[in-house]
């Protein structure tokens, strides 16, 4: 009798672990599931069955029937993650939407999928806050600027000097740089590049871009270390957190700060030391202390 019962726990436990594996794989189509249950008498399957999914809950597994398939609410061995990263992996479930058919958009839709079913609870009801709030529109990637920017791509790739030719402000410019990486945000794409003439890093907007091209045989050792040197002082210095991409190069008695800032665009350092207002002095270098100067003037034309 004693092993009776144990060959009967021993079936239950395969038939539960059976169950659980086609719930975390996102594969419990009803036919499948019922099929675990075949042995069991037909008219009593739907029974067996709830008692199994009553046996998950005991072990705080959430399960919904979902049309003809069952879905795990919450994972006990889920991957803990948090607004950041389900952020992200929203982004990426937009640019897989507008993939062209074909394998890799097959490829990525499955990777995709299991990354969801993966979710714990927690996670679960995130991804549900950004679903019902999303309004990103990532329709642009392969609509008017797809070329352009699989073109701008491939050059950050293979870390190109190109020859650029971009509106700025109502004007056309031109300039060589080392082109370094795309950056995308809800609706817009821009490449980062650093421009060799006068060694700043700018993110230019990949549509107001009228003509990329790389030129041979030129090699990124042409690109020198790009850095910012300012001073803080007063309640500014004694406050200030210094940022991942800087360092403290000096400081002195009255509390003031001499800071090096590395590798930031030209435009954001300026937009970000500005609102330091007379606390802060750019030093050097002379052409983004001379860019600072130029800013400050065209704010004064306003009030004239």
């Amino acid at each position: 009798m004693q092993k009776k019962f144990k060959e009967k726990y021993n079936e239950s436990c395969i038939k539960i672990f059976k169950l659980y594996k086609l719930l975390y794989e996102d594969k419990a189509v009803y036919k499948d599931v019922i099929d675990i249950f075949t042995e069991d008498d037909e008219d009593k399957q739907h029974v067996i069955l709830n008692k199994y999914l009553n046996t998950l809950k005991v072990f705080g597994i959430k399960v919904n029937k979902i049309n003809n398939k069952f879905v795990m609410q919450n994972n006990p061995f889920g991957l803990k993650l948090d607004m950041n990263d389900i952020r992200s992996i929203d982004i990426f479930e937009q640019f897989v939407k507008i993939l062209p058919n074909g394998k890799t958009r097959k490829n990525l839709e499955a990777f995709l999928k299991m990354i969801l079913s993966k979710f714990d609870e927690n996670a679960n009801k995130m991804y549900a806050s950004i679903k019902s709030t999303n309004t990103a529109d990532f329709s642009f990637y392969y609509s008017d600027f797809r070329e352009q920017i699989e073109k701008c791509e491939t050059f950050c790739q293979e870390s190109s000097i190109v020859d650029l030719k971009y509106l700025y402000k109502g004007k056309t410019l031109k300039c060589r740089c080392h082109a370094k990486q795309m950056i995308y945000d809800n609706k817009h794409a821009y490449i980062q590049v650093y421009k060799l003439d006068n060694q700043q890093l700018e993110n230019i907007l990949v549509s107001n871009i009228i003509e990329i091209e790389s030129i041979p045989n030129q090699k990124s050792q042409m690109e020198l270390p790009s850095s910012v040197t300012y001073k803080i002082k007063g309640r500014l210095a004694s406050a200030y957190n210094i940022k991942e991409n800087e360092y403290v190069q000096e400081v002195f008695s009255d509390g003031s700060k001499i800071i090096v800032a590395k590798n930031e665009p030209t435009d954001e350092i300026l937009k970000r030391l500005i609102r330091y207002s007379n606390e802060c002095v750019i030093l050097a270098p002379k052409n983004i202390k001379n860019s600072m100067i130029n800013t400050i003037n065209d704010m004064l034309k306003n009030y004239e």
